[in-house]
């Protein structure tokens, strides 16, 4: 899979958000990655332009979330 899209994170424990393309399918998919984790696929879409959608906005939902969660 190729990144076409690598969004730094905003804060030092925030993942990379990276979108692929599945080689086998059209399939477009959002992955998290976090130096010293493996990599996690968040988001699954049918073209690369529903997957770089999905970082602006359920993607920062998703960080959101994960901050949170990270906080409590």
């Amino acid at each position: 899979m190729n990144n076409v899209l690598d969004s730094a994170p905003t804060r030092p424990a925030d993942p990379t958000l990276l979108v692929r393309k599945a080689p086998h399918a059209q399939v477009w998919s959002v992955w998290a990655t976090l130096e010293g984790t493996d990599a996690e696929e968040i988001f699954e879409g049918s073209s690369e332009k529903e997957a770089l959608d999905w970082i602006v906005a359920g993607g920062q939902t998703w960080l959101e979330e994960r901050r949170r969660r990270r906080n409590a």
